[in-house]
């Protein structure tokens, strides 16, 4: 969302407003119209205006921050097997069908253990995972 903060003469401090589309009604936030910022910003009492833009990022949810978020995987890029490139991404695509049957039968024509690379996890998070295994995008 964002803002624009102003300085009025006759005010020590700086006010902030949320530049929104349409007003909520809340008391708590003081907000403006996208529509009369200009306005605003040509107000005779405004001394001097800044506005800011939020970026939003993800958060690790403990410290308020936000941060980038970084996958804790590498990318790993390595080829499909022919034999098996079909069903890997019918897999990965729908995010369903990431078994342990499913990956037993990948084992049989990988040359390194699908198991360890997939952290023994399975379902959502291992047909995600596939993504940055093999040559997907």
């Amino acid at each position: 969302m964002d803002k624009i903060i102003v300085k009025y003469q006759h005010l020590e401090e700086p006010t902030v407003y949320n530049i929104v589309t349409f007003k909520r009604g809340n008391s708590k936030t003081k907000e403006v119209l996208f529509d009369n910022v200009k306005a605003l910003k040509n107000h005779p009492l405004v001394e001097w205006f800044e506005e800011a833009s939020a970026i939003i990022n993800r958060g690790d949810g403990e410290s308020r921050e936000s941060t980038k978020y970084v996958s804790k995987y590498e990318k790993e890029n390595i080829a499909l097997p022919q034999s098996m490139a079909k069903e890997i991404v019918e897999v990965a695509t729908s995010l369903r069908g990431c078994t342990k049957s499913f990956v037993n039968r990948c084992n049989e024509v990988l040359d390194f253990d699908l198991h360890e690379k997939l952290h023994n996890k399975y379902g959502f998070t291992g047909a995600k995972r596939l993504y940055s295994i093999f040559k997907l995008n």
